[in-house]
């Protein structure tokens, strides 16, 4: 029978990923305390949440969720890290980290329902944020109208620009 403190805890856990799209599993082993209150707070800048709890406790939350992808990754040390606003956020994070200190190992990752192992949350970290990628879809609809009014406002301003030199001639002929 669980104790109290472990149904606490898995209560807890059930409470936090309720609504959260992207679930990241990292092995932390190696780290120095120093560097694991470095990504802590990286992680709190963000507004990402770095949990370390028991693989046993974390699968029991993981499979009232329906989520049964990552039962085969949780051995080992393992953080949890999640974000309940950006899915991607905790992506960034954790390859920038483990290129500047080389730890720590990301396992694997379970966005929108979809498993990812480490290359695959790799390449997801390269990708641009969405607000990113909305302001270049934005500029590239954009850019041909800007175009546009450019040559109009150029055919608007030729015969001003014409009376303004004719002006001036007749200005200097005086």
């Amino acid at each position: 029978m669980p104790t109290p403190q472990k149904e606490a805890i898995l209560k807890d856990t059930q409470g936090r990923i309720a609504d959260v799209r992207g679930l990241y599993l990292a092995d932390f082993s190696g780290m120095t305390v120093q560097s694991l209150s470095l990504l802590r707070k990286r992680c709190r800048e963000q507004g990402v949440q770095f949990r370390v709890i028991k693989n046993t406790l974390l699968k029991r939350a993981f499979n009232e969720r329906g989520i049964r992808e990552l039962d085969d990754h949780l051995v080992g040390p393992t953080g949890l890290v999640f974000s309940p606003t950006n899915e991607m956020a905790p992506a960034k994070i954790l390859s920038d980290f483990a290129k500047e200190f080389e730890k720590p190992r990301l396992k694997a990752a379970v966005v929108d329902g979809s498993l990812y192992d480490a290359k695959a949350i790799a390449r997801l970290a390269a990708l641009p944020s969405l607000e990113v990628l909305l302001s270049q879809l934005i500029g590239t609809f954009i850019a041909p109208m800007t175009t546009f009014l450019g040559a109009v406002n150029a055919l608007l301003a030729t015969p001003a620009n014409m009376a303004d030199a004719l002006h001036r001639e007749r200005s200097k002929a005086s």
